[in-house]
């Protein structure tokens, strides 16, 4: 672990640990957040490496990337953030620095959060937003962390089951493949950013009527026989790390084109962590896999 990978585990640590495992505090953390959610994102004042536009999409507000003509790809970007916070400034410098290295126009919907939503009204966005991109006759790209990560699998999973073509890529970094929380998390103690209980609270929110295990918001627990060629990044200072890795093995035990990149005491999402050497390496490992 590098000395400012250290350091990012440390702020996350003093940020998230007051309410990591606590139940009343995840039901707080939603509440506070579910009356701002609904409000519009602004984008961060800060020098992009690319045309950088809000825009609103199929009913949607999104942050769209080097929107141009010779763009020779396009990328749907699912942000992190337990389906309850909103995109964050390292997402908005990662989607951007990766519209210009791979040349793509990339797709960040700011989808609705719970407590106020469930996952419906996000799968009819990206549905839409998918079947525009299909148009574009463009290769496509479905990547997100952490909570998007996993609705990026659960999309690949919900598209086979309609026979609706898969994108060239899907690629995870962090992935919640189970919101029911229902694995054995042995090393919970290593995590500074999550706990069981308050990931429990947020995933059922989120799942609304369905059951946790459902493959629409759990693709832990889904038909991974379609998925396209996937890349995953996880760290071992994750009780992720557990789940992530049975869902990798489920891909490569039904023949999925799958490569596990495991980061040796790296925390969650590490790749998205500017100035850390960890996610420098994965950012270019990221875009070796796209342009490959």
């Amino acid at each position: 672990m590098s000395k400012m990978s250290k350091v990012y585990e440390k702020t996350l640590e003093k940020r998230h640990r007051e309410y990591v495992d606590d139940v009343d505090k995840a039901k707080e953390h939603m509440q506070e957040y579910s009356l701002e959610e609904d409000n519009p994102y602004k984008l961060p004042k800060m020098i992009y490496h690319s045309k950088v536009e809000s825009k609103d999409l199929f009913g949607c507000q999104m942050v769209v990337f080097n929107e141009v003509d010779n763009a020779e790809r396009t990328v749907i970007y699912l942000h992190g953030g337990i389906y309850v916070n909103e995109i964050k400034l390292p997402h908005i410098i990662f989607c951007d620095k990766l519209a210009k290295e791979i040349n793509a126009t990339v797709f960040t919907p700011i989808y609705p959060l719970a407590p106020n939503h469930t996952y419906e009204e996000t799968y009819e966005i990206v549905e839409k937003l998918y079947d525009y991109l299909l148009t574009m006759n463009k290769p496509i790209i479905i990547m997100g962390d952490s909570a998007g990560g996993g609705l990026s699998a659960t999309f690949c999973e919900y598209l086979a089951a309609k026979d609706m073509p898969q994108p060239q890529n899907l690629i995870l970094l962090s992935s919640w493949v189970d919101v029911s929380m229902s694995g054995n998390y042995d090393n919970i103690d290593v995590d500074p950013m999550l706990g069981v209980d308050r990931l429990r609270e947020m995933g059922e929110t989120w799942a609304g009527n369905l059951d946790p295990k459902d493959y629409k918001v759990s693709p832990l627990f889904g038909d991974v026989s379609k998925l396209p060629k996937t890349t995953i990044f996880v760290g071992t200072h994750e009780i992720f790390l557990s789940d992530v890795t049975e869902f990798y093995n489920k891909l490569k035990d039904n023949g999925i084109d799958v490569e596990l990149n495991v980061g040796e005491e790296m925390t969650h999402v590490y790749p998205l962590y500017p100035l850390v050497p960890e996610a420098k390496e994965a950012f270019n490992h990221i875009v070796d896999v796209i342009l490959d």
